[in-house]
């Protein structure tokens, strides 16, 4: 989940005067809960240890023999726990393939946020079960484990159950989401704390995670001593769109240094990285706020002529506009208090004057412009799952579960993170390299939309750029449905997937699995039929042209 907060500058508030909802990524429907989430959880029982060669711990159970989640016969799973040190320690849950689980790759799911946690892929979109309105898991019959083993962890430390310290406390129910102790409130719960500012870029999280995967591949004889596979791919979505090329990239090169000697750790075969509905460079997608707000193929006009002009003036105004403030913030060099007020600045004009438009003035969905704002899909009982004590203690927890960590979130933000530009140099980089990238985006998105990410396609300097643009749009089946529409040369594809918002494993699960598993595999796209050489082309015309038909919102909701 791509997570923002609106925090409106001097600029905009003129235009945005409504009371916009500070979490726009949460699930607004209340919803009678089975029990009271807000509880001190019990000390896990049963909770298995074993120290890797290189010295790591891992805690881990296995949930799956508790009935929780992964019940497919023969399929074994592992929770709990990666402590690099006193002060950091990572959960992870990792699932074994469904097919061959010895000689099948290992793929690495990341949600964005910044600071949302991974079990919203895991549960909401391409885990190996989802859970039902009564807090029930139940199987995936499209998980992406039916090809692959997976691997969720949830970072940085202090998102969902990974922490550097515990503490008994409460969280404050204001925007800020602060987390206190016992001596200036109730204890409800029991929360991860962290130093916010010890992890607050998408670098300094990518090295982060690099030492939690060795930590995890170090151990995993142990853990696991079925899995004999290295091929390892990485697969995000949302804030992802940084995530994936900086994490990539990162664990590409301190690969290419474990291979020639120059530092220990295990050596892995950098196989894809795969970005869904990604947020990659702010330069090149907030333009399209405006664009899919007023000119998606799905005949909306969420607000009138008035704000769109306003939208894209904001966007294009000489100096003070969003994309010459985003210029400003790219000269300098990402280091002083001073360059990150340049680039937190920049970020909130653009959110502020061109993305927010939207939200005051388009009644619709953020991730799925179909739905009305307050959007009850995908659901989330998930979360309450997973702040039930007889779940925290088969996954060898005990802490209160949230979705997302808001400290995270604005640690990044007063970086400006959000529109730094080195993640399509990463790109770059990983194509020339030879890595298979696959970007997908469901149509029907707002936040991190499909002219966006079509356009990032287009932009991206490597050496086949002019061959990919050259290659042509081509329907996307599965079974002898059309799902999308993709365009792809060699190693690098985007497809446009119909139908779908945000989480696009969700909406359309058949869909994504089968771009995961021809993506993963070196296989055309379009029909998972031809195996994919490095001048492979798609056929078709220039554009990805299909539209659909106008979505009224329910008669109770103005648009």
């Amino acid at each position: 989940m791509f997570q923002f907060k609106l925090k409106f500058s001097s600029l905009a508030i003129a235009l945005l005067v409504l009371d916009v909802a500070a979490k726009i990524y949460n699930d607004p429907t209340p919803k009678q809960r089975k029990f009271n989430r807000r509880q001190l959880p019990a000390n896990a029982t049963d909770v298995k240890t074993i120290t890797s060669p290189t010295g790591v711990k891992i805690r881990y159970k296995e949930p799956g023999k508790a009935g929780v989640c992964e019940t497919t016969p023969g399929v074994n799973s592992y929770a709990g726990y990666i402590d690099l040190a006193e002060d950091k320690h990572s959960f992870f849950w990792f699932f074994e393939s469904r097919s061959n689980p010895s000689t099948d790759p290992i793929t690495l799911w990341l949600n964005g946020g910044p600071g949302s946690d991974s079990m919203i892929g895991l549960f909401q979109e391409l885990g190996p079960c989802n859970v039902t309105e009564e807090l029930e898991s139940m199987l995936n019959p499209y998980s992406w484990n039916s090809v692959s083993n997976l691997l969720f962890l949830s970072q940085p430390f202090g998102v969902g159950f990974s922490y550097m310290t515990e503490i008994e406390g409460s969280i404050t129910t204001d925007w800020e989401a602060v987390i206190v102790n016992s001596t200036f409130g109730n204890v409800t719960g029991r929360w991860p704390m962290i130093d916010p500012t010890y992890i607050e870029t998408t670098d300094e999280a990518a090295a982060a995670a690099w030492h939690v995967l060795q930590g995890f591949y170090s151990a995993l004889p142990q853990l696991d001593s079925d899995i004999s596979s290295k091929e390892f791919n990485l697969w995000t979505e949302s804030y992802g769109g940084h995530y994936g090329p900086a994490f990539f990239n990162h664990f590409y090169e301190q690969n290419e240094l474990v291979a020639n000697g120059s530092q220990p750790g295990i050596q892995l075969n950098m196989n894809s990285l795969g970005i869904i509905n990604g947020i990659i460079d702010e330069y090149i997608q907030v333009p399209y706020y405006p664009e899919q707000a007023v000119n998606n193929t799905y005949g909306i006009k969420a607000y009138n002529d008035t704000v769109y002009d306003f939208a894209r003036f904001a966007a294009y105004m000489p100096d003070y506009g969003c994309l010459a403030q985003i210029q400003y913030c790219r000269q300098n060099n990402h280091t002083t208090i001073a360059d990150f007020a340049v680039c937190s600045e920049a970020a909130a004009i653009c959110r502020d004057m061109v993305e927010s438009a939207y939200y005051v003035f388009g009644g619709r969905g953020v991730y799925d412009i179909r739905h009305p704002y307050d959007d009850p899909t995908p659901p989330s009982y998930f979360e309450d799952y997973l702040n039930m004590p007889e779940v925290q203690n088969a996954l060898g927890v005990n802490l209160n579960y949230s979705a997302s960590n808001d400290w995270v979130y604005w640690a990044f933000q007063q970086t400006g993170d959000f529109i730094y530009d080195s993640f399509i140099a990463d790109l770059e980089m990983l194509l020339d390299q030879g890595v298979r990238v696959g970007l997908f985006y469901g149509d029907a998105d707002y936040i991190c939309n499909w002219f966006g990410g079509q356009a990032i396609s287009e932009n991206i300097n490597y050496t086949h750029q002019a061959e990919f643009n050259a290659a042509g749009y081509e329907p996307f089946t599965v079974d002898g449905v059309e799902y999308g529409e993709v365009r792809q040369y060699g190693n690098f594809s985007f497809a446009r997937i119909y139908e779908a918002g945000h989480e696009v494993p969700y909406y359309q699960p058949i869909a994504a699995l089968a771009f995961f598993n021809r993506t993963i595999n070196n296989m055309d796209i379009a029909t998972g039929e031809i195996p994919v050489g490095a001048n492979f082309s798609s056929s078709g015309g220039p554009n990805a042209t299909h539209i659909e038909s106008f979505v009224p919102l329910p008669t109770s909701t103005t648009s």
